[in-house]
Formats: structure tokens, sequence, C-alpha cells
């Protein structure tokens, strides 16, 4: 079984039942991308920190007081408070990794006009998040410590037919933070953008979905790949 976040076990065993049993949206997965590259992107993803489960707040606040010499080194300079409390409109609340000022508008030249200046405070100069970064260091799989959301991304899961947790790829017409005065979020992050010169996102995505599959005991892109060739 594959060791990403493994930190989180509470996280993993939930994950594992919830992939057990999950539909897979194939019109949705095959929908073109192309994998992000984070010197044009700057991680535009993680402007806004990541809201977080109990567990991976608590494991977090832990390894920021434990790690916070190591994490510096790589160039995280992290606040006192690295998980603090906050709401999203009516969508979300609870407890998210903090966030610090950032200059994106100069940094990533088509950074969306609705996204704030901000950064997830993992987030290192060069793009990559030090959580991840701090792992491969270790010589453990790089989303030890990552969030569930975080590697995840762009994928979702979300209910889906009879309540069934289903994988899905937000788009412009599905994705549920698209208001009249904020124009979304998976579809307008880089990794997240139609790109119809792209690939089917199963593919583009496939060490994701593989790491989903091995965390529930299933071959999700032998499914995926089934069901795509029968249409």
């Amino acid at each position: 079984m594959s060791q990403a976040i493994e930190a989180f076990p509470e996280s993993r065993e939930f994950l594992a039942d919830m992939v057990a049993g999950m539909c897979l949206d194939i019109a949705a997965l095959s929908r073109p991308l192309r994998r992000c590259d984070l010197t044009l992107c700057g991680g535009n993803c993680c402007h806004d920190g990541v809201y977080l489960s109990s567990e991976e707040a608590r494991v977090i606040r832990d390894l920021a007081g434990e790690m916070r010499g190591k994490l510096k080194g790589l160039g995280a300079n992290l606040p006192k408070q690295v998980v603090v409390y906050g709401k999203w409109r009516d969508a979300a609340s609870g407890p998210k990794t903090a966030t610090k000022p950032a200059s994106m508008r100069d940094k990533v030249g088509d950074y969306p006009k609705h996204f704030p200046e901000t950064n997830c405070v993992f987030l290192l100069d060069d793009a990559r998040c030090a959580l991840q970064v701090m792992a491969t260091k270790e010589e453990k799989h790089p989303w030890t410590y990552k969030p569930l959301t975080c590697w995840l991304h762009p994928l979702s899961i979300t209910s889906g037919p009879n309540h069934k947790p289903l994988l899905t790829l937000y788009s412009d017409e599905t994705d549920p933070q698209r208001y009249p005065d904020y124009d979304g979020f998976v579809c307008r992050t880089h990794c997240g953008r139609l790109q119809e010169a792209g690939e089917p996102a199963w593919q583009v995505l496939r060490w994701e979905i593989e790491t989903l599959g091995e965390i529930g005991g299933r071959d999700l892109i032998a499914e995926i790949e089934a069901e795509t060739t029968r249409t």
C-alpha cells in the first residue's frame, strides 16, 4: 500500500473506506488538462492555504513545532501559528493553514483577478511545498505530511449518485466555488483549467489516481481505461 499521508492514520483509514465504494466521473476525468509548471503558476492553488481535518491540523501544528528549524532551513519562515481558524462564505470553515502576503500578480502573469495575493505559509519561494520537500529529503513518500486536499488537487471527492463518494474534476460548469463576484477555484488554477490541447485528466493525474487506488485497494486506472474503451 502507498505510504502517502502516513502521518495521518485516521485520514488514511477514512479515505480507504471512501475509495473502496467510490464512483468515478469518467466524463469529468477525461477533460483535457496539462500538468502545471510551478515556474509559471507560482503555486497559485496554494494562495489561500488549505482547510484541514482535525487530525491534519493537530499533526501539522506538532510537526511545525518539532521541525521548525528544519523547515526554516528549506526556506519556510513560519509564523507562530501555522494553523488558524478560517471561514469562506458558507462553503467552508474550520482549521486551515495560515497565509502570508505574496506579490502573486507580479510573479504570475495570468494570476486570476479574484484570487487574493496571499500564499500558504508552507509554500516556498520557488512554489514548492515545504511539507513535501521535507518528506522527500527524509526519503519518505512525498505526500507523507501533505494534507489530502493538497495532493489530490485539482481532483475532488464529492457526493455522487445515491450519495456515494464520487471522484470528479470540477469544470467551469460544475465548480462549486463560482459566484457572481468570485469566478471559481479549481477551474481557474493552472492545473485545473481546461486545456484543449492537453491530455485526458486521468492520464495527467495518473499518480494521484493510482495513489488513491492503492490506499483504497482498487486499480482505479484500470477501471477508467476499461470504461473509456467501452465508450
